[in-house]
């Protein structure tokens, strides 16, 4: 009991750290941080709980569930702010990794959940997104559940339809989340299920209940939000949402190409990756005697790796899902007593391959090559010179640990180093880039010198930091000159944020002299502000 009680205590005290700490300790960037954001505080202003609205209009890209917990987390605290935006997804990565402690002790044991809980908030990718305002870590957490119950559900029979009802609950709450793509865990389980030859312990009446319960849960939401959105509603979010993505790509839907996971994806999860290789081989073999949970798991990163590797549109937030499975199958082959030749000869090349890696990016730094041809490293040398520095000590300290064969101090110093670095980014980098990523300083000048009663308003544009930190209801986005003009003619003061190499072209074809008397940049934009008073 003490054991088990020491474990729990480990693992939420380091998830308190890695998941909140300084969670507000840096602006909301853009573009899909504010954007978010403004979506729930428009849902509240406006009342309208169905259709999310994105400065007055339809928001059809995403169902509302992230929104509605955001507007529950700013009103349980009394204040909206970059914290209580966060606070959703933040506590739904952290509940994730407790959730993979749980499924590595039902799948392996105790000591196998606790490796995989730390491997995945260690990673580089997992534990930074889900700090942010982005629908992935939440999607995630409801995805890993279903699939959990599901796991339980086809192992226990005579609690199955429990287990397939709660798995059903939370297929419908992540539908409610990002869209039907909740489903892919139903095939991934037909996979698992056909090569077990237990396709009749998963594919009965009992997983009928289930997915009869998710999509009640999903027509609460989505019946209301067909009706008062119409077809044009209905058209964009269940078929060009849904498949835009996935068959067409198109610019709206991040085209990527072929390969952009394959070099993405071990570099979004390292250290851990250069052990993945190492953790399917050994764990499908017969000797491991996990062979069958094993399988599992690769099923479940395969699937989910092959479909979006094969969609049009590719983000590196879209592989969240299968973040879990990897970080089981490291933790559950970092646990297992298999031979020592047999895990040296796997694991020692992926250690090797690390501080190799870490050697090469130190003298790279030292040398100034990079900073030749990146000028802006210069402000993050000494950061970055300090992070690979103790970097490279705990992976030399982790093989050191497993040359001795000394399992435990091995992981535990290799992750250790991670975890520092976590925390140095989440401490030391938001300062550094506010200033690049957020709207608030730009907002606060524009702010500065209006009055009251002055309008502000954009040029083909959109741009939700300022509707965000403006504190604004509503701003107009002006989409052609004759608008233009007839505002730039009015009596009451107007603002307008526009592109810089807009300017020179509206002068010459409006014959108004337009003199920029704020300029910014956030992000990758750069703007500039006018006025006709």
């Amino acid at each position: 009991m003490d054991v088990r009680r020491g474990y729990v205590f480990a693992i939420i005290a380091i998830g308190i750290a890695l998941f909140f700490f300084n969670l507000g300790g840096r602006d909301l960037w853009e573009p899909d941080e504010t954007r978010y954001a403004v979506i729930a505080r428009e849902m509240k202003e406006t009342g309208d709980w169905i259709l999310p609205h994105l400065n007055g209009e339809i928001y059809p890209n995403k169902p509302p569930l992230l929104f509605w917990l955001i507007n529950l987390s700013t009103s349980l605290l009394g204040v909206n702010n970059e914290f209580t935006n966060r606070l959703p997804s933040a506590l739904a990565g952290f509940v994730t990794f407790l959730l993979v402690f749980f499924f590595g002790k039902r799948l392996f044991n105790m000591r196998a959940g606790l490796f995989s809980s730390l491997v995945l908030a260690t990673c580089f990718l997992f534990p930074q997104l889900s700090r942010w305002v982005m629908l992935d870590a939440l999607f995630t957490l409801f995805f890993l559940l279903a699939l959990f119950y599901l796991y339980l559900g086809y192992e226990e029979e005579g609690s199955r339809r429990k287990y397939y009802i709660f798995a059903g609950f939370f297929m419908g709450l992540g539908v409610l989340t990002k869209g039907p793509i909740e489903y892919l865990l139903i095939p991934i389980f037909l996979i698992f299920a056909s090569l077990q030859r237990g396709i009749k312990k998963f594919w009965n009446r009992n997983l009928l209940w289930g997915c009869v319960l998710s999509v009640i849960v999903v027509l609460i939401w989505w019946l209301p939000a067909a009706w008062m959105g119409g077809k044009d509603y209905v058209n964009w979010i269940l078929f060009k949402q849904v498949l835009g993505a996935f068959i067409k790509g198109g610019a709206h839907f991040h085209p990527e190409p072929f390969y952009f996971y394959f070099i993405r994806f071990p570099l979004e999860f390292l250290p851990w990756v250069v052990f993945l290789p190492t953790a399917v081989i050994l764990g499908l073999r017969k000797e491991c005697g996990k062979r069958k949970e094993f399988l599992f798991l690769s099923v479940w990163f395969t699937f989910i790796f092959l479909f979006f590797t094969l969609s049009k549109g590719k983000k590196a937030n879209y592989l969240f899902p299968l973040y879990p499975a990897a970080a089981l199958m490291i933790g559950g082959i970092w646990d297992l007593g298999l031979p020592s030749k047999e895990q040296k000869k796997g694991f020692l090349p992926g250690l090797l391959l690390l501080v190799s890696l870490l050697l090469v990016l130190l003298i790279l730094l030292l040398s100034g090559i990079p900073q030749k041809f990146y000028p802006e490293l210069m402000d993050y040398q000494l950061l970055g010179l300090t992070m690979l520095s103790y970097l490279l000590g705990g992976t030399l300290l982790s093989l050191f640990f497993f040359v001795k064969e000394k399992k435990l101090a091995a992981f535990m110093s290799l992750m250790a180093a991670f975890a520092l670095v976590q925390l140095q980014i989440c401490h030391f980098l938001p300062p550094r880039l506010n200033p690049q990523r957020s709207a608030k300083v730009f907002s606060a000048k524009i702010l500065e010198r209006m009055e009251n009663g002055d309008e502000l308003k954009t040029y083909r544009l959109k741009n939700s930091g300022l509707l965000y930190y403006t504190k604004m209801p509503y701003m107009e986005s002006i989409q052609n000159k004759d608008r233009f003009v007839e505002l730039f003619n009015s009596s009451k003061r107007v603002f307008v944020v526009i592109y810089p190499e807009v300017v020179d072209r509206l002068r010459r074809e409006t014959g108004i002299e337009l003199v920029p008397i704020e300029k910014g940049k956030v992000g990758h934009w750069d703007y500039v502000v006018v006025s006709n008073h």
